[in-house]
């Protein structure tokens, strides 16, 4: 990286900002995010090889290999298939996809699809010449072109006024990237291919037919030093009379060519001397759709690279930051790309293959997180550990990690849509690759640091030991929060160290009881009707779960000690027939069990006996201890799962 020209870059950045400015036109930025954010340097310099091309090559094997990634080794993809139930299936498939579509999409008019007007494209799927053992066919792609959910250009729009949308689209599919053929459309304009990271009709103008596996493997199974990777947002082969299949072909992020061996420095390519220019091969296509290739140029102020960019969170951050502004293109479509594909370039220009989309990505053998139901203190852990390329996750939509500032989280990601950022509940169309922090909302008002739901870290080992260890109190947090007994605060905090009252404890045990209603009358002064805790304070007054401090005050928001809330949990449990039944006897070996009060002492004994209320230090209770909010999540968690077994053996 030449960070001379970083640094010009950046004071010309705010050169402009500035100036901008004084005109009213300046570029504008999502709250939290500044002008200087644009530049890779702020993120990070560090030029630590993370993997090198070996290990590259070793986790790509994994990926493709690991359940759930449904990638696909097209090296050792089967050389025939049963066209005639080929044919049959993809029949299915397709019928499977129009009924999900049917009702709620339109097909290039303004009026809703009809059934009709799928079985036209299911019709299509059907290869005329099908064989029981038919032969696959090797090719690649001469044209930045994309694998197609039906064998048709009819787009499948959601709306019929936004045509930027279109559910055709799968994913997109390079210059020089290799597919295996496996079927033809009805009407011979599509091919069923498969890619790396999908499967899906490819329009068969834009691929060239291999001639042999051999030559097909030739043309792109290359070592680093034999090609040309573009790393740009996107590289254009210069215009040209001469060389039309050449001429101005869109080369997207992550495209390899072929480095070609030049010994004539008086070469002309397409008419032109070949000085401070590539020269590399490019696929074309004969009238016959048969593969060949022939030379052209790439120019070297292109962002371009003999062989893949060394894999370091500087590079990362400069790849990345390569598409800011571009617009989003839901699966390939208007020419970029949409989260997940946006993530996909900037690894392959390292050489690393990324799945599809999110859920597959996840399933990548690679350092992660679960964060699902993580309560928000965990969730800041791990975002503190993360290193710049992480990539996070929610439903729907994934980001990838550029650092922290001031408590902030920032990611770049290709967006559809956001809450309006600045403070409104519309919901706002963005389709931008922009910068944000993890404070942006979505649609249903969760923060995205609330929503994440995941993060892997690509470049390390599933067994990585640069991730923390999950919180002791992770499953029982997560757990209680998902049954709702315990709630986080209005900021999103859980606050697990802090003081259980009593007023919390007896609105766990109501709600995990069904949140059952009573008219028993009580008598305390401090109880509010309109209190959120009024009834559960009700229920367990009438049931005998809780009493009060004295005959009119139940003290709700006094803490709770640990021997406390045994004792009142026990007597919940009583309820439910459990407990200890006529004589019993259990020996407590904690240190200090002199200290536990008489009244608590039997439910001490019974919950120790079952597990769900364990000693903290070493042998030790603690009774008299104050009960934090972690601790209540792991009884009620431990209670509830001796609960339900005694009622299964019962």
């Amino acid at each position: 990286m030449n960070k001379k020209l970083i640094g010009l870059s950046l004071c010309m950045t705010m050169l402009v900002g500035s100036v901008s400015q004084a005109f009213g036109a300046a570029i504008q930025y999502l709250p939290g995010v500044t002008a200087e954010m644009s530049q890779a340097a702020y993120w990070s310099e560090d030029e630590t090889v993370l993997m090198s091309w070996d290990e590259i090559k070793a986790q790509n094997a994994l990926t493709i290999s690991a359940s759930g990634t449904n990638m696909y080794d097209l090296k050792n993809q089967p050389e025939t298939v049963d066209g005639e139930a080929l044919n049959e299936a993809l029949r299915k498939s397709a019928q499977a996809d129009a009924d999900y579509y049917l009702g709620w999409t339109y097909l290039g008019e303004e009026t809703l699809a009809e059934e009709e007007d799928f079985d036209r494209m299911i019709w299509n799927t059907r290869n005329r010449f099908a064989s029981e053992n038919q032969k696959v066919k090797y090719a690649v792609a001469v044209n930045r072109t994309e694998l197609r959910a039906f064998p048709s250009f009819t787009p499948i729009w959601d709306d019929p006024k936004d045509h930027d949308f279109d559910y055709q689209y799968l994913v997109t599919v390079r210059v020089n990237e290799p597919l295996v053929i496996t079927s033809k459309s009805s009407d011979g304009e599509f091919y069923l291919a498969k890619g790396i990271s999908c499967s899906g009709w490819v329009p068969a103008k834009d691929v060239a037919i291999c001639e042999s596996k051999e030559q097909w493997l030739a043309a792109w199974d290359l070592e680093p030093e034999q090609m040309l990777v573009v790393y740009g947002d996107k590289v254009f082969t210069e215009t040209s009379n001469t060389g039309v299949q050449t001429s101005d072909l869109m080369l997207s992020m992550g495209t390899t060519l072929e480095l070609a061996e030049v010994t004539d420095p008086d070469l002309l390519v397409d008419n032109r001397a070949i000085y401070q220019n590539y020269v590399v091969w490019i696929p074309v296509r004969d009238e016959y759709g048969n593969y060949s290739k022939k030379m052209t140029l790439i120019s070297e102020h292109e962002d371009v690279s003999v062989g893949y960019l060394p894999l370091t969170k500087e590079n990362l951050a400069e790849v990345a930051l390569n598409v800011l502004g571009n617009t989003y293109g839901w699966g390939g479509s208007l020419n970029s790309d949409d989260c997940s594909g946006f993530v996909r370039n900037v690894y392959k220009c390292f050489g690393l293959e990324l799945a599809r989309n999110t859920t597959w990505q996840v399933a990548m053998p690679a350092a992660k997180v679960d964060m699902n139901g993580m309560c928000k203190e965990e969730r800041i852990k791990f975002m503190d550990s993360l290193p710049v390329g992480a990539i996070l996750f929610f439903s729907g939509h994934e980001m990838m990690y550029l650092g922290s500032e001031n408590g902030q989280y920032y990611v770049i990601s290709s967006v559809s849509k956001i809450r309006d950022p600045q403070g409104g509940t519309a919901v706002d169309r963005i389709r931008s690759t922009l910068i944000s922090t993890l404070d942006t909302k979505r649609a249903n008002g969760l923060t995205w640091l609330e929503a994440l739901t995941s993060a892997v870290v690509p470049y390390w080992a599933v067994d990585s030991d640069q991730l923390p260890d999950y919180a002791w109190y992770n499953g029982a947090v997560k757990y209680s929060l998902q049954k709702g007994w315990l709630k986080n605060d209005v900021d999103g905090f859980f606050r697990p160290e802090e003081a259980v009252t009593r007023a919390e404890v007896v609105k766990a045990l109501w709600t995990m009881d069904g949140k059952k209603t009573t008219t028993a009358a009580i008598q305390f002064t401090d109880v509010l009707p309109e209190a959120d805790y009024a009834e559960a304070v009700r229920w367990a007054f009438a049931e005998g779960i809780a009493a009060g401090t004295t005959e009119t005050t139940f003290a709700p928001d006094v803490s709770v000690t640990r021997e406390q809330l045994a004792s009142i949990l026990y007597r919940y449990a009583k309820t439910k027939g459990m407990g200890f039944q006529g004589m019993w006897m259990f020996l407590l070996d904690f240190s200090d069990r002199e200290l536990i009060s008489e009244y608590a002492y039997e439910p001490i004994c019974w919950m120790t006996m079952k597990g769900i209320m364990n000693g903290v230090g070493e042998k030790r209770m603690n009774p008299r201890g104050t009960l934090t909010r972690a601790q209540l999540a792991s009884v009620l968690k431990n209670f509830n799962d001796v609960k339900n077994a005694e009622a299964v053996q019962q």
